[in-house]
């Protein structure tokens, strides 16, 4: 399995424990995400389950850091509740994606907003490309 893929499942699993309380809804978003991108539940289960160490893996185009992003918000609004340490946590990925500091609340409050809305990647994908 793609160790990028890997580290991306490990980031939202990361998500999910972020409030010290892992609600069902937040694994049932995390098995739907994983499903969306072709794996079995039996994968994930052994990505997160692993004591193998994984490599953290940075997305390298725009789409792909907005896509992890955007899936830690979809994990994040899973129990329709954004804890203080799920949107540290957004804030700390999307710094280490690279976005420039000022920006990363904003593009953090966007990517939430549009989780709750529940709004298609392609359509979130657009508005990105848009702005740039």
């Amino acid at each position: 399995m793609d160790e990028q893929l890997k580290s991306h499942f490990l980031n939202l699993y990361h998500m999910a424990l972020s409030d010290l309380n892992v609600d069902i809804k937040e694994l049932e978003a995390l098995y739907l995400i994983g499903e969306e991108k072709g794996l079995k539940k039996e994968e994930i289960d052994s990505i997160v389950l692993s004591q193998d160490e994984v490599e953290y893996i940075v997305p390298d185009s725009i789409n792909d850091k907005i896509d992890s992003l955007y899936d830690l918000a979809r994990i994040a609004w899973a129990d329709d509740i954004i804890e203080d340490s799920e949107r540290h946590l957004m804030n700390v990925f999307a710094e280490k994606f690279g976005f420039e500091k000022s920006n990363i609340p904003t593009i953090v409050q966007f990517l939430l907003d549009e989780a709750e809305k529940k709004t298609d990647k392609d359509v979130i994908f657009k508005i990105v490309t848009d702005n740039l």
